[in-house]
């Protein structure tokens, strides 16, 4: 199943694990900094047991100032990317 264009080159959004405050190499990733922040809440629940309000004000702090934002390198064109697929 092929991605729109757009889709493809919108930025993305990722906090690793590790840099809220535990030991995980997990990132992850969102479309959005509302999505990463939720995401990052459900795995802290289903793989720490950290539910949302046993969150130190620390970690929530830490989520919040790690979020980065990756760019993907766009396709040359929008007719390149169309070829590719």
């Amino acid at each position: 199943m092929s991605q729109a264009y757009e889709y493809c080159i919108q930025p993305l959004f990722c906090v690793r694990c590790e840099d809220v405050g535990l030991d995980c190499n997990c990132t992850i990733y969102g479309t959005s900094e509302e999505t990463v922040i939720y995401n990052t809440i459900l795995h802290m629940l289903e793989y720490h047991a950290v539910k949302p309000d046993e969150m130190t004000t620390c970690m929530k702090l830490k989520m919040l100032e790690n979020i980065r934002v990756r760019h993907s390198p766009p396709p040359q064109s929008q007719l390149a990317y169309n070829r590719h697929f």
